[in-house]
């Protein structure tokens, strides 16, 4: 199986954007066949183990084992509302409480209340600062339905439509091809 996010994937994007990608993959729906295997569509947040061992490994306030059903459901919302945003879906409203913390540097929220909700403020934080910096539109969701990879856009002119050209690009023009083509018989 590729992994939920390879290091190339996100070596060289800012921070912000680089913790959105990986947050959002957690829901790999990927199930198309690559080297001669299925891939697995595998949620990293199906459990509040899951989300904890997640935070952890991305150096967020560690919850030390107080992460519950109630902390779960509100990352997976979170989760859903960027995806959501991304597919430019419409407007998302998130319901986290956050403070904005004003310097000479600008703007920056501060989230409040137990580790997992300031983890997932960051996260939101993070979605404000590519909004503000303009890494955000970058950001876009393969459209094969058998992948819907979040990936951020390298390309010079920013119209990237695929996660991978290579790999999903060339799966969705092959059949869509297919589609057009009568069959020989």
């Amino acid at each position: 199986m590729l992994p939920p996010a390879t290091p190339e994937e996100v070596t060289g994007l800012p921070d912000a954007v680089a913790l959105i990608h990986r947050f959002t993959n957690t829901d790999d729906r990927r199930t198309f066949v690559v080297h001669g295997r299925r891939l697995e569509a595998n949620d990293r947040l199906a459990t509040p183990a899951g989300l904890e061992r997640w935070l952890r490994e991305h150096d967020l306030p560690d919850p030390g084992g107080a992460t519950d059903h109630t902390h779960l459901a509100r990352a997976r919302d979170l989760r859903a509302a960027l995806r959501r945003a991304l597919g430019e879906e419409g407007e998302v409203l998130l319901d986290l409480p956050v403070r904005v913390r004003l310097t000479a540097r600008g703007a920056e929220p501060v989230a409040l209340g137990d580790p997992v909700t300031v983890a997932l403020g960051r996260i939101v934080a993070a979605a404000v600062t590519a909004t503000a910096d303009g890494t955000w539109r970058r950001l876009g969701i393969c459209p094969a339905p058998d992948c819907q990879w979040v990936f951020y856009d390298r390309s010079r002119p920013g119209r990237a439509r695929w996660c991978s050209p290579h790999l999903c690009g060339n799966r969705m023009k092959t059949q869509a091809y297919r589609r057009r083509t009568p069959e020989e018989t």
